[in-house]
């Protein structure tokens, strides 16, 4: 069985250096398995997709992906419904996926898995048409995730410090929620668990439920900021007296301004005031 590992050469924080090593990892690790690979790199957005559906055409065995969780999800949504299965090499900002998955975050361990895990089939949530395998959201994650795309370095530490930054310029904001109106500072759509980095917004979500945990942030008062924080990093988000969480298959979410939302930690602003979101359940093949 052949496997493809396509690497994102602008995931995360590894320098040149790094990656030539873990190249060589998994050249080494591949001749121990006995297995036949391929590597290849991604030249620009949306070349991880294209190579995934590729090679799902082409009944690749398994599509490994080398990055963070946006590669993750370039690659997963084209293995959605085929019987080609997704490894996970994580080598991301914050690998919330792999982290919930129990993938190691050693690469040499996280490579045998690749060869000798199990296979499960994961859900796969649906925002507006787009496949998301960890989180999805508005609100304050949002504006944060856009400012950290802009930022020259990628890391906790940044990511952090533009959460902090972030705090004075944003206003929560007025929604309408399956039909009832709330104000929100954000509000997330789980699959799984975590954010990545281990920040878990919602600590009991399955990603094999078909059910994805919807977890709203009210307005709360700024001094209250580290408090929440903690709690994301202490996976007590949910009894804080600022969060409802329920869970759901599908949700309608309106706004008075157009959506600028987050999946798989990516920011994407939207050209449109309505989102529709939903379950796909059990639709792709992952390593363990």
């Amino acid at each position: 069985m052949k496997h493809l590992f396509i690497i994102n050469p602008k995931s995360g924080t590894v320098s040149a250096r790094q990656r030539a090593q873990v190249i060589e990892l998994i050249e080494r690790k591949a001749t121990a398995h006995r297995k036949n690979i391929e590597i290849v790199f991604t030249q620009k957005a949306g070349h991880a997709t294209e190579l995934a559906r590729n090679a799902a055409l082409k009944n690749v065995g398994v599509v490994v992906a080398v990055g963070g969780d946006g590669t993750m999800n370039e690659i997963a949504k084209s293995l959605i419904n085929t019987n080609t299965t997704l490894g996970i090499l994580p080598m991301g900002s914050g690998n919330g996926l792999a982290r919930h998955l129990g993938i190691p975050m050693d690469g040499g361990r996280a490579i045998d898995r690749i060869f000798q895990g199990k296979t499960v089939l994961i859900d796969a949530g649906i925002i507006n048409t787009m496949p998301f395998f960890c989180t999805a959201g508005f609100g304050f994650d949002a504006f944060v995730a856009d400012r950290f795309a802009r930022q020259p370095t990628r890391g906790l530490a940044t990511y952090v410090q533009t959460s902090l930054t972030s705090l004075s310029a944003y206003e929560p904001q007025n929604y309408v929620v399956n039909g009832e109106p709330k104000k929100l500072f954000a509000m997330t759509f789980a699959n799984a668990s975590q954010y990545g980095n281990n920040a878990y917004v919602a600590p009991q979500a399955n990603a094999s439920d078909g059910l994805l945990d919807l977890v709203l942030l009210r307005p709360f008062p700024l001094f209250m900021f580290p408090n929440v924080s903690a709690r994301l990093f202490l996976g007590s988000l949910p009894r804080s007296r600022f969060i409802d969480t329920f869970e759901a298959s599908q949700a309608v979410v309106e706004a008075q301004t157009n959506f600028l939302i987050h999946y798989d930690g990516e920011p994407l602003q939207l050209a449109t005031n309505r989102l529709e979101v939903s379950i796909n359940p059990k639709c792709l093949n992952v390593i363990l």
